[in-house]
């Protein structure tokens, strides 16, 4: 499996070396590929270090913090459980910003990294699997910087035509990432051997998904000529959250669903939406106890996972090939939508 191989890389930051690493393998993977560059950053992370009573715990540092501080848990150094959702992680931070917390500390079970700031904040923020108490002497240390970079996506054409449906993922992920958004290589992988009658077929994958802003890759992909795209993120067994434009519900009915919702902000259709076209990102978001871990790791499911998703997606790619843009219009404005966009 190509997830299991990518696995042994490590973490792949966005823009990192890693990161490349794993879009040449792709590239020498899909012969006759083409490198589009990418203009993006990569934060670099010289050391992350969490003291708790003297002794040195494993921690991460959240994205993108950095600074030196030592005190009190309850005083200066603010110590929180990490939340039932990643995402609520945020709005902790930004409670500990307002009442001028020099630290800031999440514990639980696994340990994580959620982007907190798109830009450099300088009040040292970790995880840690090491529970924390109030008056708990703490030191943090972290360097961390962003710098400016270039990096690319990498575009494959399995057969050319007028107009062309994308297949994405990308490559980029936060820790072991295995679900986030590994897996998705082996699923795209499996379509190698499918060619379209009336439309092309191109797999593109993306860089920097992940930030400092969301889907900084896929935003620079050109988008002339593209009939839809589908885009493969954060897949989990056994079931995905079908979010796509309301003219391409009617295919929802070949995967095994959790929901149907429109589009959201955090993937990488984001651009296409924007561009009006037909965009589906397929998910699971039962993944989010392990979500941004060191804990997103293969499983026993994976692999009739990912053989169910090959076969559900031959079938949409198959119907989609025969459908016109002009059909899809219509059916769009029958849900009451003049043009694609973006749910709330």
């Amino acid at each position: 499996m190509i997830s299991i191989d990518l696995l042994q890389k490590g973490e792949a930051i966005h823009g990192s070396s890693v990161e490349k690493e794993i879009l040449d393998y792709l590239a020498n993977l899909f012969q006759g590929s083409k490198k589009l560059p990418v203009n993006t950053m990569e934060w670099n992370i010289t050391y992350e270090k969490l003291y708790i009573n003297g002794k040195e715990v494993p921690c991460r540092a959240m994205p993108y913090t950095r600074g030196h501080v030592s005190g009190k848990v309850g005083d200066n150094i603010l110590a929180f459980p990490f939340p039932d959702h990643p995402f609520k992680v945020k709005d902790f931070f930004k409670y500990s910003l307002s009442v001028n917390a020099e630290g800031i500390i999440f514990y639980g079970d696994k340990l994580r990294r959620v982007k907190v700031s798109e830009d450099i904040v300088k009040v040292p923020t970790v995880t840690t699997t090491s529970t924390l108490k109030k008056g708990d002497e703490v030191e943090i240390h972290v360097d961390s910087w962003l710098r400016n970079t270039t990096s690319y996506n990498v575009e494959y054409t399995v057969n050319e035509g007028e107009e062309s449906i994308v297949i994405g993922a990308h490559v980029d992920h936060w820790l072991t990432g295995f679900h986030d958004n590994l897996l998705a290589l082996d699923v795209i992988n499996g379509l190698k051997g499918l060619k379209l009658n009336r439309k092309g077929l191109k797999f593109v994958f993306f860089s920097s998904e992940e930030g400092p802003k969301c889907c900084t890759g896929s935003s620079q992909y050109p988008k002339k000529g593209i009939f839809a795209s589908i885009i493969l993120d954060a897949l989990y067994p056994n079931r995905v959250v079908y979010s796509s434009t309301p003219d391409l519900w009617q295919f929802a009915n070949y995967f095994r669903l959790k929901r149907i919702e429109m589009p959201t902000r955090y993937s990488d259709d984001v651009s296409f939406v924007e561009e009006n076209i037909p965009s589906l990102t397929l998910y699971n978001d039962d993944l989010i106890p392990f979500y941004h871990s060191d804990r997103d790791l293969q499983m026993p499911e994976d692999l009739s996972y990912i053989e169910e998703l090959k076969l559900a997606l031959i079938k949409m790619l198959k119907a989609l090939d025969n459908v016109k843009r002009e059909e899809l219009d219509e059916r769009l404005k029958s849900f009451g939508f003049s043009k694609r966009e973006l749910g709330s």
